[in-house]
């Protein structure tokens, strides 16, 4: 990382995080693997959806090659600013995300100006950037090493251009799967325990629906 990045940091230890993990030219995936998380983890990092515990800053720093003290400092997030986590996340802006059926969710692939709040079948509160968000439960034993049974995923319906190493919710000839994008070769991966899932070529695959942006275990 250069002087210049170091001496004008971002202001959110998500925003450090995403500055040093580009700079290492690595993606989320690349980085999650070098520290033993998940790309969703990553990606809720760098988009404030919670901050990394100290322990996990120290591993960090060390996989991207950037000051310990460089990466924690600065502004926190709100959750962590605040002495009493219970009053900073009621002050933190969220959104109710509706939660659709995997099923409804099909209907985005060929229509992103269907208004998701016209399907809820009940709400998630989330704080995010956008508004084009609708959530789904997965159990798929497919990804079950990323999502564990009962997760709560929500997508981002506005972005179907994933990233190497990133989620995504896609139409396939099996109907709407989750599975981790892979550019080299453009396929479709699953993360599974058991070694009963292939993976699909991306010119098998109807649409992208979506991108994940946060997932959420339901207990």
């Amino acid at each position: 990382m250069n002087q210049m990045e170091i001496a004008n940091p971002p202001k959110s230890i998500g925003g450090r995080i995403r500055q040093s993990r580009k700079a290492c030219n690595l993606s989320q995936a690349d980085l999650a693997r070098r520290i033993g998380v998940t790309q969703p983890a990553v990606a809720n990092w760098e988009s404030g959806v919670h901050d990394p515990r100290r322990l996990m800053l120290a591993r960090l720093a060390d996989a991207l090659h950037t000051p310990l003290d460089w990466l924690a400092g600065g502004d926190r997030s709100a959750l962590e600013r605040d002495k009493h986590a219970g009053a900073a996340y009621i002050r933190r802006a969220l959104q109710h995300v509706p939660i659709i059926s995997m099923e409804t969710a099909t209907l985005f692939a060929h229509n992103q100006k269907i208004d998701p709040h016209t399907l809820a079948e009940d709400y998630i509160p989330v704080t995010a950037n956008t508004d084009t968000l609708f959530a789904v439960f997965i159990d798929d034993e497919a990804v079950n090493l990323a999502f564990p049974p009962a997760s709560l995923v929500v997508v981002d319906y506005s972005d179907n251009q994933p990233q190497d190493g990133n989620y995504c919710l896609a139409l396939t000839p099996a109907g709407p799967l989750v599975r981790q994008w892979n550019e080299h070769p453009r396929q479709l991966r699953p993360l599974s325990s058991s070694q009963d899932h292939e993976a699909i070529d991306v010119s098998e695959i109807t649409a992208v629906i979506g991108c994940l942006l946060v997932a959420i275990r339901i207990l």
